[in-house]
């Protein structure tokens, strides 16, 4: 939908009738376009999960690494570090999020997404690695905070926590001040969790493995800044990017190579 035409909605609806405009705003946050499904890359092998969560493998063998996609992303995106790590001897195994790719449901937020994490990890038994991008990366962190167990992890193009994403969000629809707290509240009271518990700030005591953060300098959904928090919270590498975008850093081979480097064993 046109983000215009949503600013002036959100500005229209937000003063008169606040609780409106948040409950627009929270079905937004929280359900994901539905686009057409695309053929599965050559070379992965579709996998179902026993809760039903549907994803992609790449090799058969070896330690396991798990990843995550962001906000209305899919499995396929990872692709190419499947393919680099299956010919490494590892194992990729990419998730499709809950409301997203062939895995069910109709809306999902980043709680959800890390049940999803630790739902997958608890079937897979032991984890060389976690990798999670945009909003994945955000909800791999969190899961991390609870107890998944995982060697190492790479956070890509990550918020560095929820209320800063629903702040922008609250910018971008033209919430007023009064409409943009009951959007938080209504967040709040699906997740179970305030949006600043979801904060690195708070999850990095709780983070003690090694951690790769990949961030693009021209990124324009998740601000640069966001990379720097994180990485100076957890006190982990930060690899970063020019000209690549929120996106595209899953697909440059540099970055892929980084990746995979940071993660083969003899690194561990």
């Amino acid at each position: 939908m046109n983000t215009s035409f949503l600013r002036a909605l959100g500005r229209l609806v937000g003063g008169p009738f606040p609780g409106l405009a948040a409950g627009i705003a929270r079905h937004l946050a929280i359900t994901p376009l539905h686009r057409s499904r695309r053929p599965d890359p050559e070379g992965a092998e579709p996998v179902t999960f026993r809760f039903g969560l549907a994803g992609l493998r790449w090799g058969n063998d070896g330690p396991r690494v798990l990843a995550l996609h962001g906000w209305e992303g899919r499995a396929a995106q990872f692709r190419g570090l499947g393919e680099r790590l299956a010919a490494r001897g590892y194992q990729l195994i990419a998730l499709d999020a809950p409301a997203h790719g062939r895995s069910p449901g109709l809306q999902a937020d980043p709680v959800v997404f890390a049940d999803a994490l630790q739902e997958v990890a608890a079937e897979l038994g032991p984890l060389h690695a976690v990798v999670g991008h945009s909003m994945g990366g955000a909800s791999a962190l969190y899961a991390l905070s609870r107890g998944l167990d995982s060697a190492r992890s790479v956070a890509i193009s990550a918020p560095a926590g929820l209320a800063g994403v629903l702040t922008r969000m609250s910018r971008a629809l033209g919430l007023p001040e009064e409409a943009r707290r009951r959007f938080f509240a209504k967040m709040e009271a699906r997740t179970g969790l305030a949006p600043e518990a979801l904060d690195i700030d708070r999850l990095a005591q709780r983070l003690h493995r090694p951690l790769l953060v990949v961030h693009d300098h021209d990124d324009a959904v998740i601000p640069f800044a966001d990379a720097i928090r994180i990485a100076q919270a957890t006190r982990a590498e930060l690899h970063e990017t020019r000209g690549l975008g929120h996106r595209d850093v899953l697909r440059d081979g540099q970055v892929l190579d980084r990746i995979v480097g940071f993660l083969e064993a003899r690194a561990a």
